[in-house]
């Protein structure tokens, strides 16, 4: 959603209303609202408003003086009276929807139970709050909803696609986040207890089949909407229980989005030679630092595969979404029992892989040896792997991999053909494919870099460096093209991307579906592409 600091402020709906039941009031206040509250000077930076369903919740960042900007959400106080009806409005929802497992993991049907619940709870609040407005109704509505089924005020947070980062440190202080413009930011939503965090944490645990209690007190684990979630409780975190949720777009990325302007994470030039490489199964791994952009880049790869090609992933965590008619298989670990059974590690699922007749191996994070032998092992026996890695940058891959203590020799590295690093601008917060390497082998028979892209600091532009040596060569050996016919395809390819980002086609399913159909009948989609 953009910012626009000339923008008026929205009012927010749900705007003080007084309704009468039973000869008693209850209204819904906005904060701060009957209180005194001391005064302070405040710069606001920007507003907006961040639309969930009907709703519409108004947004401001300001600056109140103490060298962290604050973002300010407008959430409605509830007096005593409407409170006590809300909660005998849940306890009848609880008896008359149940919710099985097996819907709480399948992301479609959990919006639909929210859907169901919302209306249901409506019904109810029309019933017992008779004078109310359709605003306020609403907006009880989805308070009852987000305790029953999400994570209460957190909710409105998690709504918003600025955000990247929801982090609850503990019950004493504010939530924090992390905003994709300002980066870190107090809020003035917190969560009252150490007891209903604790909630919150064990709410996310049951909905992946877990548990975290004080025997094992720390989670790893993802909400329906694909967010991912870290929890730990006290007192592994000393100062109280803690929530880390990562807020994962609705729409997943692909590299429509990365060569957009508004992101420029990477050329059309450049994302051509990764889709040129993918098409014909050479390996790659995308590394960079923390936040850099890894998971995204992984996710921008996936609707390059062929349709008629079985697909295998294997993360700790659900992150990676592949267009829907792909052949895929999504896997993910499963920690142990607090007896120590039943664990289900990385390295299990990848040694199991194998036996699955996969074209495509996609590993979400590689960090042990184990797991990289294994991986380096599927590349020897002709599968197509794919996979991120913790590295700053290719030369980092390299020496991390062939050093203690994971210590691969240095002549399998060979199996890798591409290594795609991306960058976080910590002074700009901007993302960008810092290089793009292929490994190629000296006449000492050691593993070397040339680097095909890298990006510029000073015109911000992610350059050609060196033409490509092995991955050419590889392609003229095995499919028979000439270097001419390379990079005439290089360059159909290149049109291709620039004419999905003309006509805004974004979503993962349709690019993946222009992207099969090149593959089904090549000269047509060019054509297409060409009279525009």
């Amino acid at each position: 959603m953009e910012k626009n600091k000339e923008e008026p402020k929205e009012e927010a709906k749900g705007e003080v209303k007084e309704t009468e039941t039973q000869d008693k009031k209850e209204t819904v206040k906005k904060p701060g609202e009957n209180k005194k509250e001391p005064k302070t000077e405040e710069t606001e930076i920007s507003n907006y408003s961040v639309q969930i369903e009907d709703i519409s919740i108004p947004v401001r960042i300001v600056d109140v003086g103490d060298f962290v900007l604050h973002y300010q959400t407008s959430l409605p106080e509830i007096d005593f009276v409407t409170s006590a009806l809300m909660d005998e409005t849940k306890r009848s929802l609880v008896g008359e929807i149940q919710i099985e497992t097996r819907n709480v993991l399948s992301a479609n049907r959990f919006k639909e139970l929210r859907v169901e619940f919302m209306e249901r709870a409506r019904e109810k609040l029309r019933h017992v709050l008779k004078q109310a407005s359709e605003d306020d109704i609403s907006m009880l509505s989805k308070i009852i909803v987000n305790d029953m089924t999400g994570l209460g005020n957190l909710e409105y947070l998690l709504a918003d696609g600025n955000l990247e980062e929801v982090v609850v440190n503990n019950s004493k202080e504010v939530v924090w986040i992390y905003h994709k413009k300002h980066a870190w930011l107090k809020t003035n939503v917190i969560v009252p207890t150490e007891d209903q965090i604790m909630n919150y944490a064990s709410r996310v645990a049951r909905e992946v089949g877990r548990e975290i209690t004080q025997s094992d007190p720390l989670l790893d684990a993802h909400l329906a909407t694909g967010d991912r979630v870290n929890a730990t409780l006290f007192p592994i975190s000393t100062n109280g229980n803690t929530l880390t949720i990562r807020r994962f777009s609705r729409t997943p990325w692909t590299m429509v989005h990365l060569i957009s302007p508004a992101f420029s994470t990477i050329t059309a030039e450049a994302a051509a030679f990764i889709w040129l490489a993918i098409e014909y199964e050479l390996s790659m791994l995308v590394t960079g630092g923390t936040a850099s952009g890894k998971t995204s880049m992984l996710n921008a790869l996936m609707p390059f595969f062929p349709a008629n090609q079985r697909i295998i992933s294997m993360e700790d965590t659900r992150e990676i979404t592949l267009p829907e008619y792909l052949h895929w298989i999504p896997l993910t670990v499963r920690p142990p029992t607090p007896r120590g059974e039943g664990e289900v590690s990385i390295l299990d699922l990848v040694e199991n892989s194998l036996r699955m007749r996969p074209d495509r191996i996609i590993v979400g994070e590689v960090r042990r040896k184990e797991e990289t032998e294994v991986l380096f092992e599927a590349m020897h026996t002709g599968h197509s792997v794919y996979g991120t890695f913790h590295a700053l940058e290719a030369r980092e891959v390299i020496d991390r991999i062939t050093s203690p203590p994971m210590s691969i020799p240095d002549i399998v590295m060979g199996s890798l053909h591409l290594i795609v690093a991306q960058h976080l601008n910590r002074r700009t917060g901007q993302r960008r494919t810092l290089e793009i390497v292929e490994l190629i082998r000296s006449e000492e028979d050691r593993t070397q870099m040339n680097t095909l892209y890298r990006w510029n600091p000073h015109t911000d532009v992610i350059e050609p460096v060196n033409p490509s040596v092995r991955v050419l060569e590889e392609l003229e050996m095995f499919t028979g093209m000439s270097e001419s016919e390379m990079l005439e395809d290089l360059d159909g390819k290149k049109r291709i991307l620039e004419w999905l980002l003309k006509k805004d086609i974004k979503e993962v399913n349709d690019v993946g579906k222009i992207i099969t159909e090149y593959y089904v009948d090549r000269d047509t989609v060019l054509e297409l592409v060409g009279d525009e």
